[in-house]
């Protein structure tokens, strides 16, 4: 593989270090990153609406959350990477 698909590749899979710490960060952690690289929540700007929208289509698609955990996900999301953070 050619130097910047294997650096892309390696930034997908990084660990949450670009998380902040809060209730929730290690559910952000074991749910998204499982499937997904972090770049994906830390690049949006959403409300907490439109992650719990979000979220739900993970849910839908196989992230396994309780009710009480897909509360605060969201609520975490929406406080790190709303639409008021730049």
């Amino acid at each position: 593989m050619k130097p910047v698909v294997l650096a892309l590749f390696a930034a997908a899979l990084s660990p949450a270090a670009d998380l902040p710490d809060g209730p929730g960060k290690e559910l952000v952690q074991k749910q998204c990153a499982s499937c997904h690289g972090l770049y994906k929540v830390t690049d949006e700007r959403k409300t907490e609406e439109e992650w719990a929208v979000e979220v739900d289509k993970m849910v839908a698609t196989g992230a396994t959350l309780s009710d009480a955990e897909f509360d605060i996900v969201v609520k975490y999301l929406a406080k790190n990477f709303g639409p008021e953070k730049k």
